[in-house]
C-alpha cells in the first residue's frame, strides 16, 4: 500500500512566505490552504504598480515608507512556489483589512 503525501509541514494560515513565479519573489499571504491536493490560496503584495492591482493606505512592512499593491484576485498556489520560511515583520494595517477581505471573497 502506499502512503499519501502530506505537504502542509511548515505553512499556516495567515503567515506570510515569499511566493516566486517567472518575476521573482513577492511576500504573500496564506489565508486557506487544502493539504491533502497540496493547494494554498494565497493574496500576493508587491512594490510596483500595475493592472489588476490596487494600492493600499499603508506599506505592509513597516520599516520601509514604499506604498504596497495588492493583486485584485487571490491565487492558488502549490508548495513548491512558497518558501520554506515565514516572514517576520509583516502586517496588514487596520485600514486595509476591509480590501483584503473582499479579495478573499472573490475565490
Amino acid at each position: 500500500m502506499s502512503r499519501k503525501k502530506i505537504y502542509n509541514k511548515h505553512i499556516e494560515k495567515g503567515r506570510f512566505y515569499i511566493h516566486s513565479d517567472g518575476h521573482g519573489g513577492h511576500p504573500a499571504l496564506v489565508y486557506k490552504k487544502k493539504d491533502n491536493k497540496n493547494m494554498y490560496f494565497i493574496i500576493v503584495f508587491t512594490s510596483s504598480p500595475g493592472p489588476k492591482r490596487k494600492k493600499l493606505k499603508h506599506s505592509i512592512e513597516p520599516i520601509k515608507i514604499k506604498v504596497s499593491f495588492v493583486h485584485n484576485s487571490p491565487r492558488v498556489s502549490t508548495r513548491r512556489e512558497l518558501g520554506k520560511k515565514t516572514m517576520k515583520g509583516l502586517k496588514i494595517n487596520k485600514e486595509d483589512k476591509a480590501l483584503i477581505e473582499v479579495i478573499k471573497r472573490k475565490k
